[in-house]
């Protein structure tokens, strides 16, 4: 189907594992470290780094919070849409696409060009369903009293 995205990367996303997570950790230390060792450590240069440690710890305990609560969200919301129906319902559309794209193959077929030659005509032929369909006069049950008077 579309080939500018990468849908097997975007079924299976890449999370930070804690490795990863130590090892930016000791990146960012041996950095800091380096800075602070090249400069003559004054009472000024002191406050700044006390200041810079904590305003970043908070941070990221606020942002931490922030991001829970977000995820729980988000959560919640998934839960509700993402039901063992629509997991069901999901795969056997992706069955369907799988077969299509195999059948089209077999065919020496593209499937993106055909869908982008039928859909057009799927549209026509369903736009003009529906405007037949609008100048049929909609059938109205007949009264009660129209019923008698055709048996008598």
């Amino acid at each position: 189907m579309d080939k500018d995205v990468d849908w097997e990367r975007f079924s299976d996303p890449t999370i930070i594992n804690p490795k990863q997570m130590i090892l930016v950790c000791v990146i960012i230390e041996i950095i800091l470290q380096s800075f602070a060792l090249s400069i003559h450590p004054t009472e000024w240069w002191i406050w700044q780094l006390l200041g810079f440690i904590t305003a970043t710890n908070l941070g990221a305990v606020i942002l931490a919070v922030m991001s829970a609560r977000s995820a729980n969200d988000i959560g919640k919301a998934y839960k509700s849409v993402f039901t063992p129906s629509f997991y069901k319902t999901m795969s056997l559309i992706s069955n369907f696409q799988e077969y299509f794209e195999a059948e089209a193959e077999k065919e020496g077929r593209n499937l993106d060009e055909e869908i982008n030659d039928i859909a057009p005509k799927i549209w026509s032929l369903i736009r003009a369903n529906l405007d037949v369909q609008e100048t049929i006069p909609s059938l109205t049950p007949m009264d009660k009293e129209d019923d008698t008077d055709l048996f008598e």
